[in-house]
């Protein structure tokens, strides 16, 4: 005889030893197409004003055919959301958080088994007093959707802090309006170089789109981006270090930068920059501004060899900056149309 019942839920409690907080953990028994809904919840851990690290333990175990919806995340640790095994098609969506180490914490439990995390969306979330990474996605996960999501770092930012991290060889995942601030390490020594980034992706990253993202306030990038053939499109920098930190290849179209802003270290600042292997680079229409006093270079290249940069109908407004700036090998720039065509207000043509 045929079950009525279409989908079994088992709910379990388990307590973190180190912490006290409750960790809710699903497993069920679904048919196809069934989804496990968590919605309007308060995960609270007992992280204080002045934790560190995991103080606070994990909020929620992700588990695939999720939905995460309308809920709320207190005073946790290293992840409000934890996915520590392979996940397939989880969503978050409509959530808050506030005083947590991170948002999104991708690691597996097995290192054997990589926590790839595939078919996922991040919609409407804002989270505050972040101490180190809003979103942290690695191994091979792919096909990703963040939008509508803000993330604002705390006055005591772990080292290494970033908003929104990608590592390992995670592919195919679009950011549509992230917003990222003030992700500024707190206790980096003076003489040494400060980090502290709004978004970041590495070399083995792929596929990945920033679509009308902001970023500002960041104490190094406010995108420190190495992946291949990355594409932003009407993206916003301000007041970071260097507030696009560029190392690979791809496109920029339409994206604006506005007065970067030094906050400590070693390590000038710069609107766009340009570092280590660089291929090549088209910014298409970017829009430049600097207030009267800011000297930070336009483009600033200290590559490991000669890059390839393609310059498209610049609107540049930086009286007392120099465009260019060179520490390295002689870049080779393409103006369209030429130099003189384009609006470009600077103090002087090289540093």
């Amino acid at each position: 005889m045929q079950s009525k019942l279409t989908r079994r839920y088992v709910i379990t409690t388990a307590l973190t030893a180190s912490t006290g907080l409750s960790a809710l953990v699903l497993s069920r028994s679904l048919s196809a197409g069934d989804t496990t809904s968590i919605r309007s919840k308060t995960f609270k851990g007992n992280r204080t004003v002045e934790g560190v690290k995991g103080d606070g333990g994990e909020g929620l175990l992700a588990q695939s055919n999720s939905l995460i919806q309308n809920c709320k995340f207190l005073d946790v640790g290293n992840g409000a959301v934890r996915v520590r095994a392979p996940i397939d098609n989880l969503r978050i969506e409509n959530c808050e958080a506030n005083n947590l180490y991170r948002f999104l914490e991708v690691t597996s439990s097995d290192k054997k088994v990589p926590a790839d995390l595939t078919h996922f969306v991040v919609r409407q979330v804002t989270a505050r007093e972040v101490d180190r990474t809003m979103t942290r996605i690695r191994y091979g996960s792919h096909s990703g959707t963040i939008e509508d999501v803000k993330a604002f770092g705390s006055s005591r930012c772990d080292l290494y802090c970033v908003g929104y991290q990608l590592d390992g060889t995670a592919h195919d995942i679009t950011y549509t309006r992230v917003e990222a601030h003030d992700f500024r390490e707190a206790s980096r020594p003076k003489d040494k170089y400060w980090n502290g980034d709004g978004f970041s992706d590495e070399r083995g990253n792929h596929g990945i789109r920033y679509i009308s993202c902001v970023a500002t306030g960041c104490s190094d990038g406010g995108f420190d981006l190495k992946s291949a053939d990355v594409r932003l499109e009407n993206c916003i920098a301000r007041a970071n270090k260097r507030n696009y930190r560029l190392w690979n290849s791809g496109e920029l179209l339409r994206c604006t930068s506005v007065d970067p802003h030094h906050y400590g270290g070693t390590g000038g600042k710069s609107h766009f920059s340009f570092h280590g292997g660089v291929k090549r680079y088209i910014i298409d229409q970017p829009v430049v501004k600097a207030s009267p006093g800011n000297s930070a270079p336009v483009f600033f290249f200290a590559t490991k060899e000669p890059m390839h940069l393609e310059i498209r109908n610049a609107m540049i407004d930086a009286p007392d900056a120099p465009l260019i700036r060179v520490e390295g090998p002689e870049p080779v720039i393409t103006w369209v149309p030429e130099r003189d065509a384009q609006k470009i207000r600077v103090k002087r043509n090289r540093a």
